[in-house]
Formats: structure tokens, C-alpha cells, sequence
């Protein structure tokens, strides 16, 4: 089950080469090990985010769609998609690929937008909102993104895509208000500083996610429960992860600096 992979958009704006040497050629690594190792199953972890920004007049985007990535870390989880494909059809691997909505959660890293709002908000900080706040994510909390996995190994069919998503489709700004809320303050406005916004910030990705349950995965934790289990672990522990001030800027570049010397 692969999915190693770096993953933050904004910092794919910063160093994008360091995405294509982790994502594609990290994948291919993996896929020629995998094929000398002879092994049954090989599940490629990619993204909704392969299928670029989504009309508005567009239905829920099934496994069909034709990919159309518009930043640079989608660009290589698309190129490691099509990696995994020509190593099924080439060399008969046993691939299977899934694409996923937002995952949040206990223990991930502060750059994503949850935990860094969490973060921001803890420190007596403005949570900093990227352009008008009114693009949409659907968020997946990581213990039924868990069992999805665990039903697509067990089941899923060798040389399909799945689509992994839920039904908590939130606007940033919103998030941002739930969040706000659960720190007790009454004026959500006094506490969002809008940034300017991302390079290209693709506004919707909303995934058709029928083949996944017809194999009998549900999404079972709802957004209130999810979002307030997260919140609870985050102010006991974020202390674990030291120092996270470079996560915690409104367009964090990681790797930048490295790759302008």
C-alpha cells in the first residue's frame, strides 16, 4: 500500500522539483520493486486533486474522468498514476489506484489546513484564510479513510480506480467558523485574516464514489464528531511536533530555500 508522498500544495509552489523526485520517481522505485518481488497487490494512494478544479455546472466526478492537475503537486501524483498503469499493462502488476478527498485528523502534520487553524488559534493568533475563503473541500476523517483501505485491499478489483469520498463538504470559511467556535469565541470575523490566495487554488473537487460502495465501505464519522475529536487532540498535543512556526505562515514554502541555492 503506497502512500508515501509530499503532499502540500503550497509548498509544491516552492519547490516543485522536490515533488517530481518524491512522488514520481519515489513511485516508480517502488513499482520496480514491487514487480521483482513478485507481489499480489499493489495499491497506488493518489488524489482527487488529479482531476483539476471542477465546473460548476459539472456533476460529481466519477473514475472516468479525463486527469487535468493544475498545480504542481497534483501534476506528479498524475504522473505516478500513469506509472502505476503502464507497470500493469507492461509487466501484468496487480495495480490498483485510489483517489481520495481531504483526510483530517489526530496527528497530522500543522501545514494542512485544519491542524494549522488549530495551531494559529491556540496561540492567540488570526487564522489566516487564503483569498475569499469560499473554495470547498470535502473532508474525510482518517478512521473511515482507515477502513476504506481496508476494504479495497480485501476487495476491491485489480486494474480499477477508486474514488474515496464523504459527504462533509465544507467552504474554508466555514471550516475556519467551526473551528473558532470550538475555542469558545463569539465573533468568528475578529479571529480570519484573509491572505492572498494560492498561485491557482482549484475551487471544488466533488467525487462520485459509487464503486467504493458497492464494495461496502460507508463514511461513518460525521463532520461535528470528527472535527471536535481532532480539535480535543490537538490542544493536548501539539507539542509533539516542536517547532512549527514555518507551517504556520499563510504560504508556507518548505523546501524553498534549499532549492534557490
Amino acid at each position: 500500500m503506497h502512500f508515501a508522498a509530499q503532499t502540500h500544495v503550497d509548498n509544491s509552489f516552492g519547490n516543485s522539483f522536490q515533488f517530481t523526485q518524491n512522488n514520481i520517481l519515489g513511485t516508480h522505485v517502488l513499482l520496480e520493486s514491487a514487480k521483482m518481488a513478485n507481489i499480489k497487490r499493489f495499491i497506488h494512494v493518489s488524489t482527487d486533486e488529479v482531476y483539476g478544479e471542477q465546473r460548476a455546472d459539472q456533476d460529481a466526478m466519477d473514475e472516468e474522468e479525463v486527469l487535468e492537475p493544475t498545480n504542481p503537486y497534483a501534476a506528479t501524483k498524475a504522473g505516478a498514476e500513469f506509472l502505476a498503469k503502464s507497470y500493469q499493462r507492461s509487466f501484468n502488476m496487480p495495480v490498483i489506484i485510489t483517489r481520495g478527498n481531504n483526510v483530517y485528523g489526530p496527528h497530522q502534520y500543522p501545514e494542512k489546513l485544519i491542524p494549522k487553524f488549530i495551531n494559529q488559534l491556540s496561540r492567540g493568533r488570526k487564522v489566516t484564510l487564503h483569498g475569499t475563503g469560499e473554495n470547498k473541500r470535502n473532508f474525510l476523517y482518517v478512521e473511515d479513510v482507515a477502513r476504506a483501505f481496508e476494504v479495497i485491499l480485501f476487495k476491491a478489483k485489480v486494474g480499477r480506480v477508486y474514488n474515496i469520498g464523504g459527504s462533509n463538504e465544507r467552504r474554508n470559511i466555514d471550516v475556519s467558523k467551526d473551528l473558532i467556535s470550538l475555542f469558545g469565541h463569539k465573533e468568528p470575523e475578529d479571529h480570519i485574516i484573509f491572505v492572498p490566495d494560492r498561485v491557482f487554488n482549484d475551487f471544488r473537487y466533488h467525487i462520485n464514489s459509487d464503486r467504493l460502495f458497492d464494495l461496502g465501505w460507508r463514511e461513518l464519522v460525521s463532520w461535528e464528531i470528527g472535527i471536535k475529536r481532532t480539535w480535543e487532540w490537538y490542544m493536548a498535543h501539539s507539542h509533539r511536533f516542536g517547532d512549527i512556526e514555518s507551517a504556520l505562515v499563510a504560504h508556507p514554502r518548505a523546501g524553498l530555500d534549499k532549492a534557490l541555492n
